[in-house]
């Protein structure tokens, strides 16, 4: 019995265990399935994305293929341009060169002008230094007659003209209206001289030139003031000078006297001051001149000098020409003379010839024969004939009166 049990016991243990083991197989087999299942979904979905990953990648590739395409043509298209640019770009090189040659002169002339820019402003202002110093000169009457009768000596020399031949300086005259002293005495051609006076007040002047135009009213105010008593001191100058009479102290004068106004500004302020200034000194007998208006003068007057020289030596030309006209005649003439007097020593020669040739050496040519002396050399007869005058100037009978009159010696 308990075998039995034992028995049904150890069965229903087999039974159990090949049902729990059943159990467990089908259940491994489930898991196994459900995970060859995951596998194979796995494996597709593996293969799906594989086939995503080639697919993609060919699609990078291509990509890139076509980027290195590009690339590469882009390459080739910028090594042709810059083949293409490489004179271009060597004419660059070369205007940068140029451009930096160009900045480095712009910055050494930029030295040079500062330069000179610093000498013009020294110089400026040596020359406003000297400038006040000549006019604070200027402000003595016997300085501004020394510096009138130096410009007014340049002016002259500068037309032309020498002292002592053209003009004399300092010269002391005489008249009605007692002595006087012009600053200078213009020789004119025919025996004419022109009085020039060189005395021109200007004090007034350069007191106003050291005022502003652009000052305040004040200033310009005060400016013209001393502008308006410059060309009444002028214009009384004008009546003195008038008043020296000069024309009829000098001999061959016209009615006219020059006075001198060694600056242009200074006639120029005076005339606009006083319009009528150059008209009343002109009724005067006196012309208010400046440096310019006296050296076309002057000038005027040197080639004055000039035409009267070559007029005395185209007269003396004239001269000379009428008395070698007369000489020529009377060479004519001795010509003619010796030309009749060769010809009489021709035929006289000819004659003394045939007289030779037909008495004496057929005499000579006997003793010739005899062996008495050696032979005797038969002359030759002259037979050119002398040249006679052909040019009219010798053979005109016009040339016989004058000859006659001319002197023998010459």
């Amino acid at each position: 019995m308990d075998l039995l049990l034992l028995a049904i016991g150890l069965l229903l243990g087999l039974v159990v265990g090949f049902a729990v083991a059943a159990m467990r197989g089908a259940a491994q087999r489930q898991q196994l399935a459900a995970e060859l299942a995951g596998a194979s979904a796995r494996a597709e979905a593996a293969d799906e994305a594989r086939a995503t990953a080639e697919h993609h990648l060919e699609g990078v590739l291509a990509r890139e293929r076509a980027q290195l395409e590009a690339r590469r043509s882009k390459e080739v298209g910028e090594q042709q341009v810059l083949t293409a640019l490489a004179p271009v770009n060597k004419q660059l090189e070369l205007m940068r060169r140029a451009v930096a040659s160009i900045e480095e002169q712009r910055l050494q002339q930029h030295g040079e002008l500062s330069e000179q820019l610093r000498n013009q402003h020294e110089a400026d202002e040596r020359l406003r230094a000297t400038t006040d110093s000549l006019a604070s000169a200027l402000q003595s009457n016997q300085a501004r007659g020394v510096w009138g009768e130096a410009q007014l000596r340049n002016i002259v020399e500068a037309s032309g003209m020498l002292e002592r031949v053209d003009f004399d300086t300092q010269v002391s005259v005489s008249g009605e209206q007692g002595a006087g002293r012009p600053d200078m005495l213009v020789h004119l051609p025919g025996d004419k001289h022109l009085v020039i006076d060189a005395k021109a007040p200007m004090a007034k002047y350069l007191a106003a030139s050291q005022l502003s135009e652009l000052g305040d009213e004040e200033e310009t105010s005060r400016r013209r003031t001393l502008l308006g008593e410059h060309a009444k001191t002028l214009r009384a100058h004008v009546t003195a000078l008038a008043a020296r009479g000069y024309p009829g102290a000098v001999s061959g004068s016209p009615e006219l006297v020059i006075a001198f106004v060694p600056s242009e500004s200074a006639l120029s302020a005076a005339v606009a001051a006083d319009p009528s200034l150059l008209e009343d000194a002109i009724h005067r007998g006196v012309a208010v001149t400046s440096p310019v208006s006296l050296w076309a003068t002057l000038r005027a007057i040197a080639y004055a000098w000039q035409q009267d020289v070559l007029e005395d030596r185209a007269h003396e030309i004239f001269e000379l020409s009428t008395q070698l006209h007369a000489r020529l005649g009377t060479l004519a003439t001795h010509i003619d003379k010796l030309g009749r007097s060769l010809a009489g020593a021709t035929t006289s020669y000819n004659a003394f010839l045939g007289s030779l040739e037909t008495r004496v050496l057929p005499t000579a040519r006997k003793l010739d024969a005899l062996n008495i002396g050696s032979p005797i050399s038969t002359p030759r007869p002259v037979e050119d004939q002398l040249r006679g005058l052909t040019a009219p100037e010798l053979t005109e009978p016009t040339l016989s009166g004058p000859a006659e009159s001319a002197p023998s010696g010459r």
